[in-house]
């Protein structure tokens, strides 16, 4: 069979070929990193963690991030932000996130968590941010009744 060169119906509109940046300028210039706006603090996870489960009251090895309730604060490669963790031990974690029965809970686990957490942390960006979670979760309750 006989083979022909291909032939283009429209010119290209580049004259030249693209020049290309050499590896090093390319590795050299990373691109800048989204901040993350919601609130983020090891220091109240660590204290989340410190508390027990909020399912059967054991000892709490994971910080349980509010999912499922339709509220915004999560989906998608996202995460709530920090003020809205309650604790959970490792088994009921799991359970949270695949019973919508324990999923219902949440709002009164975080409400109670939240309670705890403002006597914790009686001043300070830890506290500002509990109280405008306090203030989110109760205005979500209260649309919900």
């Amino acid at each position: 069979m006989k083979r022909t060169a291909l032939k283009r119906k429209t010119a290209l509109t580049a004259r030249q070929p693209m020049r290309r940046k050499s590896p090093r300028k390319r590795e050299a210039s990373p691109k800048p990193r989204k901040t993350d706006p919601r609130f983020r603090s090891p220091a109240y996870l660590r204290w989340v963690r410190s508390m027990p489960c909020c399912v059967c009251l054991q000892d709490a090895t994971d910080a349980h991030h509010v999912i499922g309730l339709g509220w915004g604060l999560s989906g998608m490669g996202m995460t709530a932000p920090d003020s809205f963790a309650m604790p959970a031990c490792r088994e009921c974690h799991g359970d949270i996130h695949r019973d919508p029965e324990l999923q219902r809970h949440q709002s009164d686990w975080l409400l109670q968590i939240i309670g705890y957490g403002l006597r914790q942390f009686p001043a300070g960006p830890i506290h500002d941010a509990l109280i405008e979670a306090r203030t989110f979760v109760m205005s979500k309750w209260e649309g919900s009744q």
